[in-house]
């Protein structure tokens, strides 16, 4: 969800390579690939979008099918690199487009684009969208970088000035998303505009109907910048069961499903007619600490409870080895990873010894216990995922071995990201985050992104860290320029997080996917851009 990364390339080989990626390579790659023209995929998903408007969600399935609406200024490729998108080319210091000091960055837009209403794609768009971005009566779910620029100039249809107050080093990672002037400044309430229903884009795709509970159905954009998709259509449909999911893959009623639950692998694999495509992602599985609950202040507590999970168990055999384990924040897939962690590893004689410390002591029912108190509490976790909630129920079995009781808590996922998290009301929490192309998470340490009245409930430090340290080091890591003192910084961060153990970092998980054999060019994407990146590409096969 955060994040100017640019992906290890040997990094990126080596861990797809671990996780069996089979990938099918783009037209540019293999010129023998026959791909013919026109036809309708249909893509399954287990989620259905709360909104067709990006900006105003953070489900994975409105990402999905935003990415295939819109366009942003810039979009990063399956390996990682920036790559143009309406923007002409990438704005860096060595071509211009950003000032010794950063503070300025000029973009230099494509000319002829148009939105699917046929209305041309200006600057005014852009400088639009950051406006409606900042305007505090909408739900925008992420302003963090916005909130750093002074001004937007447009010195002309095709040109682009962004003024920043201070020096913000992920800001290729902004304007992912823009959204179209002449439709939405006179749209009054855009929370509940029916353009979040309708959408009017610039991307290779246009909305034409929305099923509810059944299926989002997009048309080709014969007019989009690169030229007209492969494909006539797309059908994104939703298939919340996944048995179901599973059996219409089956029958051929799918030609791609995404997101496969890692229990039903093997059944996957065995399907005629359909690769598997296994990729590394930055999906980020932790346990969060409620560090305002008294059991919790004690890190001697915190790291005793870390030593007694292990995560590569759960690895082996919850997701069946389609996972990296996961040291801090940083994925391994990033420059801001430090290779030099050392994983501590399960080790039950240091984790009792160290709750010994914190003087808790065994109970005649074998529960620790201190001041007849038990060392006992909650770990909620959003309902919906086989796979996470048989990681909580193996992390409660774990913990037993050390004398500590856990109740897993399933709450319905809506309720639990809008209500639980936001208002911290948990004990430990069990979730995942989308990693940024950028390391910089200072929405998730930073002591005043807790929410909380006093800031509006903004902010995702859910456990509830408050270190000056880490808050200093958050601030200097996105205004420092040199990239070897920022990994610095970064390397710093992932110490204090082992060191603190605010949370119990878990994996790294992989993303199964099911692709037909017949479907070209599909290729996955481990950063935020997502599988549907290059889905303008995507085609079946001419079959002779």
């Amino acid at each position: 969800m955060r994040k100017l990364m640019i992906l290890l390339l040997t990094l990126l080989t080596v861990v797809a390579a671990g996780c069996g990626s089979d990938k099918q390579p783009l037209p540019s790659e293999n010129k023998k690939i026959a791909v013919q023209q026109g036809g309708q995929l249909k893509y399954g998903s287990l989620q259905e979008p709360n909104t067709l408007n990006p900006l105003l969600s953070d489900f994975l399935s409105t990402a999905e099918v935003g990415r295939l609406l819109f366009s942003g200024l810039v979009i990063t490729g399956d390996k990682g690199e920036w790559l143009p998108d309406l923007a002409v080319d990438v704005p860096t210091m060595a071509n211009g487009g950003v000032t010794p000091d950063g503070l300025r960055i000029t973009y230099r837009l494509r000319q002829g684009v148009k939105w699917h209403d046929g209305m041309e794609f200006t600057a005014e768009d852009v400088k639009f969208t950051w406006q409606l971005i900042m305007n505090r009566k909408v739900n925008i779910v992420w302003r963090d970088g916005y909130d750093k620029i002074s001004d937007i100039e447009t010195p002309d249809k095709y040109t682009v000035v962004i003024k920043f107050k201070e020096f913000y080093a992920p800001y290729l990672t902004l304007f992912t998303t823009i959204l179209p002037k002449h439709r939405l400044e006179n749209a009054g309430d855009i929370n509940k505009a029916a353009f979040n229903r309708a959408p009017i884009g610039t991307g290779p795709f246009k909305f034409k109907d929305w099923q509810i509970a059944e299926a989002v159905v997009l048309e080709a954009n014969t007019s989009y910048y690169r030229g007209k998709p492969v494909l006539d259509s797309i059908v994104y449909k939703v298939i919340p069961d996944a048995n179901l999911l599973l059996t219409q893959l089956k029958t051929g009623e799918l030609d791609i499903a995404s997101n496969i639950g890692f229990s039903y692998l093997e059944q996957v694999k065995a399907l005629d007619g359909i690769r598997t495509v296994i990729a590394p992602t930055m999906v980020w599985e932790h346990m969060d600490f409620n560090l305002d609950n008294v059991l919790f202040q004690d890190v001697r507590v915190r790291k005793a409870i870390a030593l007694a999970i292990d995560p590569q168990a759960i690895i082996t055999n919850v997701l069946k080895g389609v996972a990296s384990p996961a040291y801090a924040d940083q994925s391994p897939l990033s420059w801001a990873y430090n290779p030099m962690q050392q994983p501590t590893g399960k080790d039950i004689n240091t984790a009792r010894n160290l709750l010994a410390q914190a003087g808790w002591q065994p109970g005649s029912d074998g529960i620790m216990t201190k001041e007849n108190k038990k060392l006992a509490f909650s770990l909620t976790t959003p309902t919906g995922n086989r796979q996470r909630e048989q990681t909580a129920q193996k992390i409660a079995e774990q913990l037993k071995e050390i004398g500590v009781l856990v109740e897993v808590r399933p709450v319905e996922g809506q309720v639990f990201f809008s209500e639980v998290l936001k208002n911290r009301r948990f004990e430990t929490a069990l979730y995942a985050w989308m990693s940024g192309i950028d390391p910089d998470n200072t929405n998730l340490w930073h002591s005043r992104k807790i929410p909380g009245a006093a800031n509006a409930y903004t902010g995702q430090n859910y456990p509830g860290w408050r270190n000056p340290e880490v808050d200093r080091l958050t601030e200097l890591g996105v205004r420092t320029v040199d990239i070897a003192a920022r990994k610095d910084i970064y390397f710093l961060i992932q110490d204090f997080i082992r060191q603190d153990c605010p949370v119990v970092p878990l994996f790294f998980r992989g993303n199964i996917d099911a692709v037909k054999t017949s479907v070209a060019n599909y290729q996955p994407n481990p950063t935020p851009s997502g599988n549907m990146w290059n889905a303008w590409q995507w085609g079946f096969t001419i079959t002779k």
